[in-house]
């Protein structure tokens, strides 16, 4: 957000004064005095921020009016604080504008390249003099944050293959490693398809050797692999919340704060699972009365749920500092939110999410060896944890147009990612009662997809009373509509439409 004119810049002015205060892309500064000593700061912080503009020559108290400033002055020591100041120098636009017949000069800032991140202060240092922009404020960054950055400026993060010093290859759930040793050598060519068992896991980081040449799981061949992960590290793991109101620590109208909430442990395949059947059994499943009988329509497409669950646990940041929060899964009447620790990492912004070609990997490693972990799903398919070829969340866009659903809200910060799904809306057959005719139909219609059915078949199937089923059954068979196979009182008896 800049500002190239007077136009603009009233703009922006009123914006401010609607809110009485400065907004997270606007700074305003008096500078009636020469240029404010804490401009570098603004400078830093917009930088490492997603950019922003800095007025002087407005005050904000006494409602937003110009000041007298010595323009040229201002403009000249705004160009040194962004040339001399920070680390590294801004390239910083400055534009000399007229604001109620008085000069002010406005400063654009660019977002900075994530290669040079973070910018700060020189005088200050990296650690002190790193700043971030949050509301109307310029805020100290925390080495967390400081952290962070840092590792997308070396695009090299690799806190997946660290050594989980106490934990040994006995940790190990032999049928993950076995399914995954035969995965990787029937898919790779050359030098993997030759290697030990041994060597192939030192290769692929699912093991490292300690300071005594002792083989122990990495983070990333522990959370793969692992029959339980949690042993060492309690909060790599999924914390599932139901919520009765669209408002978190708002009670229901029984006095409960959760409808239901579980911590989800176990290695990164049976997390997956286990995540997606807790959001099943607390989300409704309508039911549309639709050809074969009736449809259930899930609040959310599964397949959506399973990749942003999947996706969460892959790129999730696995550092010291982030291994103290867990993945969370909170859904709500309203919507359904899924969040781990650490932003998107690299180049990847919320714009190219979902675009061709756009992935970065935090955890390189992880994500490698995920590709070929073999494990049943949710509904039972035998599958593969990711693709890991920037699939992700094209799928969770494909399942949520397929059911007329608006596409997610993603939300990326330094210290967390967050994916929003938003509830389905109703649609108009949803709930709609039976009457004769069209279950009459609808039985017809089930029964021509198949060779035969039972009475518990199609009672099922319609989720009406087997009792009444009968009934219907018993008419279309006098009438010569269906055909049965078996003895009258025979519990294996079954229909199939005559002719």
């Amino acid at each position: 957000m800049h500002i190239t004119n007077e136009e603009e810049l009233v703009s922006a002015v009123n914006k401010m004064r609607m809110a009485g205060t400065d907004l997270t892309e606007y700074e305003l500064k008096s500078a009636s005095g020469g240029i404010p000593k804490e401009t570098a700061e603004s400078i830093s912080a917009f930088a490492n921020s997603s950019g922003g503009v800095i007025v002087f020559g407005i005050r904000e108290s006494g409602g937003f009016h110009a000041v007298d400033i010595d323009a040229k002055s201002v403009q000249a020591g705004a160009a040194q604080a962004a040339r001399e100041l920070v680390e590294p120098p801004q390239a910083v636009e400055i534009l000399v504008l007229e604001f109620e017949s008085k000069p002010v000069v406005v400063v654009n800032v660019s977002e900075a390249p994530v290669r040079e991140k973070p910018c700060y202060v020189k005088k200050y240092g990296q650690i002190n003099g790193s700043y971030i922009r949050t509301g109307d404020g310029d805020h100290r960054m925390s080495l967390y944050e400081i952290d962070r950055f840092t590792e997308n400026q070396l695009r090299a993060a690799r806190n997946d293959i660290a050594v989980a010093k106490e934990a040994t290859t006995d940790d190990f759930d032999n049928g993950l490693l076995e399914g995954w040793f035969a995965r990787v050598r029937a898919t790779s060519f050359g030098r993997s398809a030759t290697m030990s068992n041994e060597e192939l896991m030192a290769n692929r980081r699912v093991i490292d050797y300690d300071e005594n040449g002792v083989a122990r799981p990495t983070i990333a061949g522990l959370l793969s692999f692992a029959e339980y992960p949690q042993k060492y590290y309690p909060r790599l793991n999924v914390v599932f919340t139901s919520y009765p109101t669209s408002r978190k620590g708002e009670t229901g109208p029984g006095g409960q704060r959760f409808s239901d909430t579980v911590n989800i442990d176990g290695p990164i395949p049976a997390m997956v699972v286990e995540t997606v059947r807790a959001v099943s059994r607390n989300m409704k499943h309508g039911a549309i009365v639709k050809g074969a009988l009736r449809e259930n329509v899930p609040d959310y497409p599964l397949p959506a749920v399973r990749e942003a669950v999947a996706n969460a646990l892959m790129h999730r940041d696995y550092s010291v500092e982030g291994q103290g929060t867990p993945v969370t899964v909170d859904l709500y009447p309203d919507r359904l939110e899924i969040s781990n620790p650490g932003g998107l990492f690299g180049i990847l912004t919320i714009e190219k999410l979902g675009t061709s070609g756009a992935t970065a990997s935090r955890n390189q490693f992880l994500s490698r060896i995920l590709e070929d972990v073999p494990y049943a799903d949710y509904d039972g398919r035998v599958g593969r944890v990711v693709e890991n070829r920037g699939s992700g969340y094209p799928t969770i866009n494909r399942e949520l147009e397929e059911a007329l659903m608006p596409n997610p809200i993603s939300r990326s910060s330094l210290d967390g990612f967050q994916i929003v799904l938003r509830h389905r809306k109703m649609t108009e057959q949803e709930g709609k009662a039976y009457s004769k005719n069209n279950v009459e139909d609808a039985i017809l219609a089930f029964l021509s997809e198949r060779e035969s059915a039972s009475a518990s078949e199609i009672a099922r199937a319609s989720g009406i009373g087997i009792k009444t089923i009968r009934g219907y059954i018993s008419k279309l068979l006098d009438d010569g509509t269906l055909d049965a196979i078996g003895t009258r009182n025979s519990p294996k008896r079954r229909y199939r439409l005559s002719g």
